[in-house]
């Protein structure tokens, strides 16, 4: 299985296709596998290559604070153990705090940077996304790994869309149950996206940037468009229609033209 230890634990990734490298960062309590529409398509273009995330899936689960800067930490790491010196950066969720926090931290490293389903932390986005939260952590109480993960992906997702689109669901939560977050992971990735703030820093990002975000989002409610459009202005910015959280499950051919288009632009 493929991984190398960077910073005391071992990251886990995969990579498929050849090409411009493209790194595909996933969001809190997802494992790498959650990008499968994306690694199958645009690995036809690029070389491909998709993290766990410290704390989730093969990835090591230290019970030790996390935090984004580590995690970008990590996946530098893990790259240039992979002689990749530069790459593009597509994240979502607490994946799109990571690709900021490379962007901002190691620069020379990023080609371009697409930030899908996120926001730049802070007060106001955990303001904003505390009402899915409170929802969440009260209709989970007692149950399964397996029903946490199918009632959490049906509430992040827009409206209609678990009953539209069960074969999704039902793959995405057989590929979490293949190696079930321990609790404490899944807390030590939440208190890091609760540390994360780039709304003084954003504005320093300098690279060719796509935005992508769901009119139907609950996590990060697209209210947060606005901060980036101000934040930065000369990024390009895509909302999708009839879509929640989970954009790489339920726009998944939408997001992989989206972003060959932006890459090969």
């Amino acid at each position: 299985m493929p991984s190398q230890t960077v910073n005391g634990l071992s990251i886990y990734y995969e990579e498929q296709g050849r090409g411009e490298p493209l790194v595909l960062l996933n969001g809190l309590a997802f494992p790498h596998d959650l990008w499968f529409a994306q690694i199958e398509d645009l690995s036809q273009d690029f070389r491909v290559i998709a993290i766990d995330n410290r704390g989730i899936g093969r990835s090591d689960k230290p019970d030790e604070p996390y935090s984004v800067l580590q995690m970008a930490s990590d996946t530098v790491g893990l790259l240039s153990a992979l002689g990749i010196a530069k790459a593009h950066f597509a994240g979502l969720s607490m994946g799109g705090f990571i690709a900021q926090e490379i962007a901002l931290g190691h620069p020379e490293k990023v080609h371009r940077l697409i930030l899908i389903a996120t926001s730049m932390g802070g007060v106001r986005s955990r303001e904003l996304g505390k009402p899915f939260w409170d929802r969440v952590f009260a209709d989970v109480k007692g149950k399964t790994a397996e029903e946490i993960y199918r009632l959490d992906l049906t509430m992040m997702t827009a409206p209609g869309f678990a009953e539209s689109s069960p074969e999704i669901l039902e793959k995405a939560v057989s590929l979490r149950l293949r190696h079930v977050q321990p609790f404490h992971a899944f807390m030590r990735q939440q208190q890091a996206c609760a540390g994360f703030d780039s709304y003084g820093r954003a504005s320093r990002i300098a690279h060719p940037t796509l935005i992508i975000l769901g009119e139907a989002d609950p996590i990060f409610p697209i209210a947060l468009a606005e901060d980036f459009r101000r934040t930065l202005p000369a990024a390009e910015m895509i909302v999708y229609k009839n879509c929640g959280h989970a954009v790489h499950l339920e726009k998944p051919r939408q997001l992989s033209s989206d972003i060959r288009g932006f890459l090969k632009s």
